[in-house]
């Protein structure tokens, strides 16, 4: 009923199917075809089939049938048919051959129009003359396979005021397709007409095998993003095979870009695509539907479309292009299978099953109509490609339901999780509250643990290389005592002053090592407190003045304020009495180094963010590879700014832990000859929240003006 209530719609679609609206009366009957008084206007276009005249074997030229001496030899047969059926001596004549036919055309005096003549594929040479001049040719026209060269070539000849009579004379041979001679219609009539309707048959068709390649595409992307599922693929893989077989049947879409194509390799992709596209198809159904579909019958049809590319590759041309009569009737019965699996699908209530039904029952007919007019049983032909492209969308119709049925079951799952993980969010959350506060301990108790065993090691390190050496030297000294080396009470008093000054400094030392222990341990207690920065200023100011005065050195005091006028006065957080200490290790490195009479500054600078305090000395410089290194612990070479002058080589080491506990930054610069820069940085804080048992709540608690932190 499917196929019934279809072939309506066809009838109006194809060439081969506009044979439903074609004016039959217009036959050519012994070789002579009468349209005189045919309205063009009209009928635009007319069909030149019926009786034409053919010489079998025989290649005649328009000169040679002018001459009279052939006609004894004429037959009578029907355009347009395969030369297959024609019996020359009682025999039928056969696939391989050559023939001349002829056909005389009686038209009115004059037109009026410039007339056009359509030829379509003629298997599988030929050469078309019309009055006597050659209009047209495919190939090679011989009389044996070595001389015959075989092309496809449709071709539209413009004729011009063709006059009163057509005499057209087509030579055709054929070595190497079973079906020979010309099997579909030539078509003349005004030249507009013909024109305009090719340019609607070939933009129809285009049409459809632009539809099957963008779908093979799409469907082939979609496998790409997705392999879990192959059904996009074998869908993708069949429409890219039945949208580049459409190339080349047909009109021969193909040749209108590319009409150089050898005919060979034209007909070797034509039948891979042919050969490909059925265990394409097969697989995309057992894919729908697995338990209505034989494994079984999908590997006989895979290992049987295989077979008929390997034999292709082996057999030669003509017997290649006979096994696809065989290959037809594989393909209908497949068809047939598919049919029964998708109704038994469609029983069981399969998704899409209906509609899969409609789309196979259409392309099984188109089909069957096709492989019966290919084989010269109908006359109705063109047909599968609309039959295709009802297949093909309802398939990808059938496909994007699925897509979209997955996502609303995905959708309802995700909903139903939601509701049952909603009462779960609540518990997961203090668990995890307490999971990580449980971490950050650990994470402390690990970095406590770490720099204790840093420190450790650093302690007992640095007393090994730092300790070493004074107590070799004292060591020394007491043993030349004890034996009576050094004898006169002078000399013994220097020994001993020397002695007492060096274990001084190892008490020194040793003080220090465990000061930078507990800082980088962070064991030691600091008592940090806000402080407006311009206290700050005030009370460094001029704390450090008469100690430089002492050694001889002059002293300056800078102060620069960078922050916008009308901004929030600027305040830190810090210990004053190890800022104190950074400030005095610094200080104490600058005076060593500098020449007496020489000038240390002290520049405080307060900009939007931090206080920087520097202190600048004009020395002689630290060299630019030791710069990098000042502050390191014992940095021991001998120019270095830590150990000269008799230093621990802790100082500087000590105001980094310092500066660094207070979240800020140390950093020196020099340049040899001109002094050094030794400077530290302290990020602005928040002010501190005022009181509330304050008498005037609204402001801020002021920070010791100057307190005796001497």
């Amino acid at each position: 009923m499917t196929t019934l209530l279809f072939f309506p719609f066809l009838g109006g679609c194809g060439h081969g199917l506009s044979a439903a609206k074609r004016d039959w009366s217009h036959q050519a009957i012994k070789g002579t075809l009468d349209l005189r008084g045919v309205d063009w206007s009209v009928a635009g276009r007319v069909r030149l089939e019926g009786e034409w005249g053919i010489y079998w074997n025989e290649l005649l030229s328009p000169e040679a049938l002018s001459q009279g001496g052939a006609d004894e030899r004429k037959q009578w047969t029907k355009l347009p048919d395969a030369w297959n059926k024609l019996e020359v001596n009682g025999k039928k004549a056969g696939a391989y051959g050559h023939a001349t036919y002829r056909l005389k055309v009686l038209l009115d005096e004059s037109p009026g129009h410039d007339m056009a003549l359509h030829v379509p594929f003629i298997r599988t040479a030929y050469s078309l003359w019309v009055n006597g001049r050659l209009v047209a040719q495919a190939g090679q026209v011989g009389t044996e396979p070595e001389t015959s060269v075989p092309k496809y070539q449709p071709q539209l000849v413009t004729l011009g005021d063709s006059g009163a009579e057509l005499d057209i004379v087509l030579q055709v041979s054929n070595y190497h397709h079973r079906l020979g001679g010309p099997w579909q219609s030539l078509e003349f009539g005004e030249a507009s007409r013909v024109i305009a309707h090719k340019d609607r048959t070939d933009g129809l068709g285009m049409m459809l095998v632009g539809s099957m390649i963008a779908l093979g595409l799409h469907h082939l992307g979609k496998y790409a993003l997705r392999r879990k599922d192959r059904t996009p693929l074998y869908f993708g893989w069949f429409c890219l095979f039945v949208g580049v077989h459409a190339l080349f049947v047909g009109d021969g879409l193909i040749y209108l870009y590319w009409p150089e194509l050898p005919w060979r390799t034209a007909l070797f992709i034509e039948y891979l695509c042919f050969y490909l596209g059925l265990p394409a198809a097969v697989l995309f159904v057992r894919s729908l539907y697995p338990g209505e579909v034989s494994r079984r019958f999908v590997q006989t049809v895979a290992w049987g479309g295989l077979l008929f590319v390997l034999l292709m590759l082996a057999l030669p041309m003509p017997r290649m292009t006979e096994l696809t009569v065989i290959y037809q009737l594989f393909t209908i019965f497949s068809a047939l299978y598919l049919l029964y699996g998708i109704a038994c699908a469609a029983l069981r209530r399969r998704g899409g099953a209906l509609l899969a039904i409609f789309g196979t029952s259409v392309y099984a007919a188109t089909v069957i109509i096709e492989v019966l007019y290919y084989n010269q049983m109908v006359r109705l032909g063109g047909t599968v490609s609309y039959g295709l492209l009802i297949v093909v969308f309802t398939s990808s119709f059938i496909l994007s339901d699925r897509s979209s049925k997955a996502l609303s079951v995905i959708e309802k799952l995700s909903k139903q999780m939601r509701e049952l993980n909603m009462g779960l969010e609540s518990k997961i959350r203090e668990r995890t509250a307490e999971l990580e506060k449980t971490n950050r301990s650990l994470e402390r108790m690990n970095d406590e643990l770490a720099r204790l065993e840093t420190s450790r090691r650093h302690l007992l390190t640095n007393i090994s290389h730092d300790l070493g050496t004074p107590m070799t030297l004292i060591q020394g000294y007491v043993e030349a005592l004890l034996d009576g080396v050094v004898t006169e009470p002078e000399q013994q008093n220097k020994y001993l002053r020397i002695i007492h000054n060096r274990i001084t400094g190892l008490n020194r030392l040793i003080s220090d090592l465990f000061q930078l222990s507990k800082l980088e341990a962070r064991q030691m207690d600091f008592e940090i407190q806000p402080m407006r920065t311009k206290d700050f200023m005030r009370f460094f100011k001029e704390r450090y003045e008469l100690e430089v005065l002492n050694e001889g050195l002059r002293f300056q005091t800078l102060t620069t304020e960078l922050r916008p006028q009308g901004s929030p006065e600027g305040w830190v957080r810090l210990d004053v009495d190890r800022i104190n200490q950074v400030l005095t290790n610094i200080i104490y490195n600058a005076v060593r180094h500098t020449p007496r009479g020489g000038l240390i500054q002290l520049h405080m600078i307060v900009d939007e963010h931090s206080l920087v305090v520097q202190v600048q000395d004009n020395g002689p410089g630290i060299d630019p590879e030791d710069l990098p290194y000042i502050f390191d612990r014992f940095y021991k070479k001998d120019k270095s700014r830590n150990t000269a002058g008799g230093g621990s080589g802790l100082g500087l080491a000590i105001a980094k832990e310092i500066v660094d506990f207070h979240g800020g930054r140390i950093w020196a610069q020099s340049r040899k000859g001109q002094g050094a820069c030794i400077a530290f940085m302290l990020p602005l804080a928040a002010p501190p929240a005022p009181r509330a048992d304050a008498p005037n709540a609204s402001n801020a608690p002021d920070a010791p003006d100057a307190p005796d932190y001497g």
